[in-house]
């Protein structure tokens, strides 16, 4: 049955056209929650606790559209959630921002009270061997390695999906596509920005002000440490490093104690900080699957 409703779920929310307005949104996001009352009810779920979370809504609109969503979740708080859900059905419908949305949205308004961020974090390690196990047992597949899926993942199940179904476990292709061109590509377009003129300029950049940093701070020689990157050259505005440490966090999942995971930035996944480990130590972008995976190994 779970699989039914989250079917019908998607497919509700797929069809559904958010908007670039205050009034679009706020129509969107009442027609979602409409959605979910419609099939809770059809499902006879009244004596459950239901929580939905909508991830990444701030992707539906540009960035100038902001204050429109923000004005939007509002007004889905103040009113529409208690005019729409009826009082017999236990709902929370959570519309979750991208964490650099979030932390734009906090150096805001933190000062001005009222605003508290939660920093959810991956499946921790035992979780995620759960996870793996049971997917190997549905797959058949065989000679999984469970070491390098964490230490290419750190417990992303959403990662883990695509590397299944979208590279067929070509963990080669994944790294590839996923992790180097990605950096490569934000590497780029930040060149193109700021005046480094290429991305081999931008990388020495990085690696001269990741040396002091790490001298700075103590951690030894660079490699790479999120706290010494400090999420520079477009890696946080790309979702490729986040803040873990905002003013007022909340933490609702343990942080591991891992080399990606610094006291204030952290790599949203540890095949970032594989391929940037690897450009740091070769001196050049131009690095491959095999290089991310030796550095790995030793």
């Amino acid at each position: 049955m779970i699989g039914e409703i989250a079917n019908e779920l998607s497919k509700s929310l797929n069809n559904l056209t958010i908007g670039t307005t205050y009034l679009g949104i706020t129509i969107a996001l009442r027609d979602i929650i409409t959605s979910i009352i419609k099939i809770i009810e059809r499902y006879n779920l009244r004596d459950k606790k239901v929580v939905v979370i909508y991830d990444d809504i701030d992707k539906y609109v540009g960035k100038h559209d902001q204050d429109a969503l923000m004005a939007a979740a509002n007004a889905i708080a103040d009113k529409i959630v208690h005019e729409y859900i009826p009082r017999r059905l236990w709902v929370k419908v959570i519309f979750a921002v991208s964490d650099n949305a979030a932390t734009r949205e906090l150096d805001r308004l933190g000062s001005k009270g009222g605003y508290t961020p939660y920093l959810l974090w991956n499946l921790p390690k035992r979780a995620f061997r759960e996870v793996v196990d049971e997917v190997v047992m549905k797959t058949g597949i065989k000679d999984v390695d469970f070491d390098l899926l964490w230490n290419l993942l750190g417990g992303n199940v959403r990662e883990l999906g695509i590397i299944i179904t979208g590279y067929n476990w070509n963990v080669k292709a994944w790294l590839q596509d996923i992790a180097i061109n990605r950096i490569k590509e934000t590497f780029k377009r930040h060149a193109e920005s700021s005046g480094f003129g290429s991305v081999e300029k931008a990388l020495a950049w990085l690696i001269k002000k990741g040396r002091v940093a790490a001298r700075d701070y103590g951690l030894g020689e660079f490699t790479g440490q999120p706290d010494a990157v400090e999420g520079v050259l477009g890696l946080l505005e790309n979702n490729i490093m986040i803040d873990v440490s905002p003013p007022g966090v909340w933490r609702l999942s343990e942080l591991p104690s891992e080399p990606w995971i610094g006291k204030d930035y952290a790599y949203q996944i540890p095949a970032y900080y594989w391929a940037i480990r690897a450009m740091v130590e070769a001196g050049k972008a131009n690095v491959t699957p095999e290089d991310l995976l030796k550095i790995m190994q030793h």
